[in-house]
């Protein structure tokens, strides 16, 4: 990513393009697996939901918290 940032790469427009993505795609299965695990808690163990995350960057898609970078 920093090669890519620094422009020590071929085509480092597409590049960014096909980075950010996939970055992006990865905190959303993460949030996914965050999301999972808080439900079997709640459901099994009797904890409380943590609260979502206070930022306009993150917001919920069926029931699913997911990144919005361009938020």
């Amino acid at each position: 990513m920093n090669d890519i940032a620094g422009g020590r790469v071929t085509a480092p427009g597409q590049l960014t393009v096909v980075a950010r993505h996939l970055l992006v795609a990865l905190i959303n299965h993460e949030y996914q697996h965050d999301q999972w695990i808080g439900e079997v808690r709640a459901h099994d163990l009797g904890h409380a939901l943590p609260p979502d995350p206070g930022t306009g960057q993150v917001s919920r898609l069926d029931g699913y918290l997911v990144l919005n970078p361009l938020a």
